[in-house]
């Protein structure tokens, strides 16, 4: 493997770490315990985690007792009557998940976690989890409320969820930026509510073209990897405010952000490879109507949305040769969810 090629996969695993690192899953807990009772059985959701994504659930029998298969469904229709299964697994270590078959036994006391999916049908009212029971002499299904059926709430978390951004954009500058030219990046983000703004970082990652006459062929070099084209990876910090508009809602975001870029070239180029890019920036991010937010929680808990975004950027390079300025604009598309 090229050695360029073992550096860029490290620093995208670096990326990952660091966009990661300190961020739990917000944890909704009920406002008021609501076990329910089968044959010889008690099962009670004692938390959702994320924007309805899990379900920690605690079982109790006074006998050994077939659980499962597990499911959701709507109240108009006949309890366990879905026909697709719900993942669900033990989780001895915190940071561990064991699968468990669909159906599966319990004697005494269990916690699991059914993984309750990522699909935007979860963010609809009067949703239940059904869970089949059989304790060989009797057979029954347990059915526990997921989301509202009206204003009411049903769970609620200690602070305001967090949230991750995901984000493909082409930018280009619109004028000479010591040879970096058009833009192809991917952007993650997590933002964090802080009053009525949330404070966001995130790592940027992707390719740019060359400009001028010394850009080096472009070509693939088996020793170096891809020529005459530059990978960067880099990082931003800012806030965002995002304002409802009916149905649709509005982002506004500025910030900064530093990235480093560097020139795949053959072994004889003798230009500069290395350069370093940085400045402010604003966007704006129209964000689809969608019925996102799950009924039932607070503070808010919201399914993924998307939308369009405008970047408007004013840039610094340094590094291969004079530092250079300029504007760059920008269209991109973004998606973004509660964690």
């Amino acid at each position: 493997m090229a050695a360029s090629s073992l550096i860029r996969r490290r620093e995208i695993a670096l990326a990952t770490v660091v966009l990661a690192g300190g961020c739990a899953t917000t944890v909704y807990r009920p406002t008021e315990p609501r076990p329910v009772m089968g044959p010889g059985v008690q099962l009670d959701v004692v938390s959702v985690r994320g924007a309805a994504h899990q379900a920690e659930v605690e079982i109790r029998t006074q006998q050994s007792t077939l659980i499962g298969p597990a499911s959701w469904s709507t109240a108009d229709r006949e309890a366990c009557s879905a026909t697709q299964a719900l993942a669900i697994s033990q989780r001895p270590q915190p940071d561990v998940l064991n699968p468990l078959p669909n159906a599966f036994e319990v004697n005494g006391a269990e916690v699991v976690f059914v993984e309750l999916g990522n699909g935007r049908e979860l963010a609809q009212p009067g949703l239940f989890l059904d869970v089949k029971v059989d304790t060989g002499a009797a057979q029954g299904c347990l059915r526990a409320p997921l989301t509202a059926a009206g204003s009411e709430t049903l769970w609620r978390a200690d602070q305001r969820p967090w949230a991750l951004s995901a984000g493909l954009r082409f930018d280009a500058p619109l004028e000479s930026l010591e040879g970096t030219g058009a833009r192809l990046s991917a952007e993650f983000r997590a933002l964090f509510p802080v009053g009525p703004v949330r404070l966001l970082y995130g790592v940027i990652l992707g390719g740019a073209s060359c400009r001028g006459s010394d850009c080096p062929a472009l070509g693939d070099d088996g020793d170096v990897g891809v020529t005459g084209l530059f990978f960067h990876i880099g990082g931003e910090l800012g806030i965002e405010r995002r304002i409802p508009l009916g149905r649709w809602s509005l982002s506004f975001t500025a910030g900064g952000s530093i990235s480093a870029f560097h020139l795949g070239a053959q072994s004889d180029y003798m230009g500069g490879q290395n350069a370093g890019v940085a400045g402010p920036f604003a966007s704006v991010t129209l964000f689809a109507p969608r019925a996102e937010i799950i009924p039932g929680f607070a503070p808010p808990a919201r399914r993924g949305t998307h939308g369009p975004e405008l970047i408007v950027q004013h840039l610094t390079a340094f590094g291969r040769g004079p530092t250079e300025n300029a504007w760059a604009l920008g269209f991109g598309w973004r998606i973004e969810a509660t964690q």
